[in-house]
């Protein structure tokens, strides 16, 4: 399909950790960043702290040289390394917001996205909002992020279904972008309380909802509960927080953590861990930074609380109509998960399951690699299943 945006394509060896490659690759695909100054960068990263301090000088950079998409890239992945309560954390997410909004005031100005706030308790709900390019109006989509996500980071894909005749709500729920930072809302696994605020807020009915990554498995969980939402699209789904965080450690290591869990003893699991991150920096970063986005204070309470973050239990409810989009070579979420996934969708009023690959450079978690082909599939799976 013809666009005015401009998606990248290609996924790169940028690091040999996969975390840190993965989010270059992220940087670079979704958010413009320089590939060149990438590979460069990448070479000098070793940790967390390094990170960090190396994006924060290549962000300065960009920005003295006028390069305002690459400094609003940095600035925005400087921040995703800093650990909570760092005294830089919140300047510099303001930083990557603020540019973000000056540079693209034109989009604002001109009223073709709207920026909006839907009450959600004693908060705030931060929402863009668009309506189709074209005069032929195909439906309606709510689209969201996950774990690590903020919604300016996705404003392309929302100017891209906006071109092929979408009207887009794009919002970040508790946990994410703006509602965590400045509205203080921590995540919680009953993604329908924000998803129905946002439904009534602006009176929507027969929805498409997209979900990325975590969102993959908190958008089905809003469709089990609400019956507005029509057709769910999980790109990228897992089943349990809590298995997947665990997923990659030793066989005897998880089988102690889920005893140490299921007796509940929170004094030997949390040494147990706090001796791990004094280990491995970039767990001890992983730890405090979803302890953080959970609103918990140990490990002990961050396990539990992920641990409620599962989608098995509710699969059976999804009675719409679901396309499950993987990627071969996820480094979060394996291949061999997505079974236990569709076997448990037995109501759904129908089922696709679209596996990308490396070949089509999207082999990597949430497709990074390829974001105008999975948009591409997206658009064709619901002109194909709505109702004319």
């Amino acid at each position: 399909m013809k666009s005015k945006i401009n998606f990248k394509k290609g996924t790169f060896n940028f690091h040999p950790n996969p975390n840190f490659n993965y989010q270059l690759n992220r940087t670079y695909a979704w958010s413009n960043g320089d590939l060149e100054e990438l590979k460069a960068v990448a070479k000098r990263i070793t940790n967390a702290e390094t990170w960090e301090k190396e994006f924060l000088q290549i962000a300065e950079k960009a920005l003295k040289e006028k390069r305002i998409e690459q400094a609003i890239a940095y600035f925005r992945m400087a921040e995703f390394f800093m650990y909570d309560g760092h005294p830089a954390k919140f300047d510099t997410y303001d930083k990557a917001v603020n540019l973000f909004y000056n540079y693209h005031a034109d989009l604002f100005k001109s009223g073709i996205i709207k920026k909006d706030s839907v009450p959600f308790g004693t908060a705030h709900l931060p929402v863009l909002y668009t309506e189709p390019e074209m005069k032929k109006y195909i439906d309606t989509i709510l689209l969201h992020g996950g774990y690590d996500s903020y919604m300016e980071e996705f404003v392309p894909m929302m100017l891209y279904l906006r071109e092929n005749g979408f009207a887009v709500y794009l919002f970040e729920g508790p946990g994410q972008g703006g509602a965590l930072r400045k509205e203080g809302l921590t995540f919680i696994p009953e993604w329908e309380k924000p998803v129905r605020e946002i439904l009534d807020y602006y009176n929507l009915n027969d929805v498409t909802i997209i979900g990325l990554s975590l969102g993959g498995m908190l958008a089905p969980r809003a469709a089990a509960f609400e019956n507005r939402i029509k057709r769910v699209v999980a790109w990228s789904l897992l089943p349990n927080l809590f298995d997947l965080l665990i997923y990659d450690m030793p066989k005897k290591f998880q089988d102690v953590i889920r005893l140490l869990m299921t007796t509940g003893d929170e004094n030997l699991l949390n040494l147990l861990i706090k001796s791990l991150m004094e280990k491995e920096p970039l767990i001890e970063w992983a730890i405090n930074h979803g302890m953080h986005n959970m609103g918990v204070h140990t490990p002990y309470e961050y396990l539990r609380k992920i641990n409620q973050f599962q989608y098995l239990d509710i699969g059976m409810k999804i009675t719409q109509d679901f396309l499950l989009l993987g990627a071969e070579k996820d480094h979060f979420i394996p291949v061999e998960f997505y079974k236990p996934i569709i076997d448990c969708l037995h109501n759904v009023k129908s089922l696709t399951y679209r596996l990308f690959t490396e070949k089509e450079s999207a082999e990597n978690h949430c497709n990074a690699g390829n974001a105008k082909l999975v948009l591409d599939t997206i658009i064709t799976w619901i002109k194909v299943i709505k109702p004319a």
